[in-house]
């Protein structure tokens, strides 16, 4: 996994030594010299996380990879997002399983894009791939495969020497987990057979998150930035559900991997599929309480 190389520049004719960006760099590559002006002299890389241009009260600091056509400036904290709304937002996020025909524009999926890479990554790598499936017969075929591969593992549960067989790769847990969802995998494949549609849901676009095998945080580092594009996709007015069935199995298939348009050493992080609801939600729905311990 390789990151953007460079250091930040510092104007010593701008910079009032306020010592703002060398409070913010966690790694310390900004130090203040004998008069105060921060130097990228530190020993550690640097992240390329861009905080030190941010926190600029002059406009001093820049950093040679980063574009500065990119750094836009921020509301200020009272004229921001209030807790009231952004908890509207929050409650208004559904997992749609009901859409219309109509497709989501290449402007809108650029949207959710651009929401989604403001989400934080593990050690600033912002390793993550988005591969966006429109055409309905990619679509059908991706569909086609998964219910295949479920009814095949479905197939293998009922026979004493195949679930033998099938627990000795994947293990008496995963044989648990299929059981239990055997009611739901069952759906996918009998709607499959009947022209339906209990895997993708409909929904006319699917996003497929991916990341490099050698970045760490690779996965969690896909589901923040999904987690911000499917809100940006809520104020939207636009519908979004996660396809875990399709997660689960997909990493184990290379001719759906394929199908997903996956190259060859990134691993499949999240499915999501994005389209118009068909259906309004008029209240949020009740949660559970958290589980909360204070040490």
């Amino acid at each position: 996994m390789r990151r953007p190389e460079g250091r930040p520049v510092v104007d010593a004719d701008l910079c009032t030594r306020c010592g703002r960006c060398v409070r913010v760099c966690s790694v310390n590559v900004l130090q203040p010299d004998e008069e105060g002006l921060p130097v990228p002299d530190g020993e550690a890389p640097c992240f390329v996380c861009g905080q030190c241009v941010a926190v600029c009260p002059a406009g001093a600091v820049s950093h040679p990879v980063m574009n500065p056509e990119h750094f836009r400036d921020l509301l200020p904290a009272e004229e921001g997002v209030s807790p009231r709304l952004l908890f509207d937002l929050l409650r208004k996020r559904r997992s749609v399983r009901n859409y219309t025909d109509e497709q989501v524009t290449e402007e809108e999926m650029m949207q959710l894009v651009e929401a989604a890479v403001q989400a934080p990554s593990g050690l600033n790598a912002q390793s993550w791939h988005f591969t966006i499936i429109q055409d309905p017969q990619e679509l059908a075929r991706i569909r086609r495969r998964i219910a295949a591969i479920y009814l095949c593992l479905l197939n293998m549960l009922e026979g004493r020497v195949s679930r033998f067989m099938l627990r000795l790769n994947v293990g008496a847990e995963a044989i648990a987990t299929l059981e239990e969802a055997r009611p739901l995998l069952e759906d996918i494949v009998e709607a499959q057979r009947s022209g339906g549609d209990r895997l993708l849901w409909g929904a006319p676009t699917l996003v497929v998150v991916h990341s490099p095998e050698d970045d760490p945080t690779g996965i969690e580092s896909a589901h923040y930035a999904v987690g911000d594009m499917m809100l940006m996709a809520t104020a939207m007015g636009l519908g979004t559900c996660l396809i875990g069935f399709l997660t689960a199995v997909a990493e184990h298939d290379e001719r759906l991997r394929g199908f997903l348009g996956l190259p060859e050493g990134h691993t499949l992080d999240a499915a999501l599929v994005v389209g118009h609801p068909d259906v309004e939600y008029l209240t949020s729905v009740d949660k559970r309480a958290a589980a909360i311990n204070f040490i």
